[in-house]
């Protein structure tokens, strides 16, 4: 995926219909909420966001940066392949450090057959979506999080068309699969692979925000 999505803020209120469970010690969550509930916050790499994690199982919304970086790497890591959590030795430290991230919308790029690349607008039409995430703290206790990825379906494989990590996208947990993604002591590959399923073409609306209307359409 690319780097720049829409941060969704929620109510408290509607958080504690959703969870009984769920709980709020930052206070900065409900300046942020009032200010940005409507539009969102739009998030780049390195940005602060909010995100829900189970502490002490309690879903607690928590602040993050997007992306995390490591000795062994030379980049800023955003995205964690859902394939490699479990075969990959980094990954598979963090595995139970499963997070949901509420989302609007996400941004990818396009290679025109022109070799002009296009932003397109991706958004859910279930306006209560969540990207799944791993999170991980700093000797600072700060954390940061990082989106999980998949193969893309049809309609998103078109428009992430090019780069080292083509034709993916982020990963959305179902309703029904929340609470297990968030529960730390649910934490086999098997289980943990059930979780994820993929978003079709019929769950977003896309939208070239690069085309220039002509006569001919």
């Amino acid at each position: 995926m690319s780097n720049l999505f829409t941060n969704r803020l929620v109510s408290q209120k509607d958080y504690k219909a959703r969870w009984a469970n769920f709980f709020n010690s930052d206070n900065n969550y409900e300046q942020d909420y009032q200010k940005h509930g409507i539009d969102g916050l739009a998030i780049k790499p390195n940005s602060p966001f909010w995100y829900l994690r189970m502490i002490e199982n309690k879903i607690v919304i928590s602040s993050g940066t997007w992306g995390t970086k490591q000795s062994w790497v030379n980049r800023l890591i955003t995205t964690t392949q859902s394939e490699h959590i479990f075969s990959s030795s980094f990954w598979k430290n963090y595995s139970a450090n499963r997070c949901l991230i509420p989302v609007m919308s996400y941004f990818e790029w396009q290679t025109q057959l022109s070799g002009e690349k296009h932003k397109f607008k991706i958004e859910f039409k279930d306006k209560e979506s969540y990207f799944g995430g791993i999170w991980g703290s700093y000797p600072n206790n700060t954390t940061w999080v990082t989106i999980v990825t998949q193969v893309a379906n049809v309609k998103t494989a078109e428009i992430h068309n090019f780069g080292n990590n083509k034709h993916r996208q982020p990963i959305v947990i179902r309703k029904e699969n929340q609470d297990h993604w968030l529960d730390p002591k649910i934490n086999s590959e098997s289980e943990v692979k059930n979780l994820i399923t993929q978003f079709q073409p019929e769950d977003i609306t896309t939208e070239d925000l690069d085309y220039e209307q002509t006569l001919f359409g």
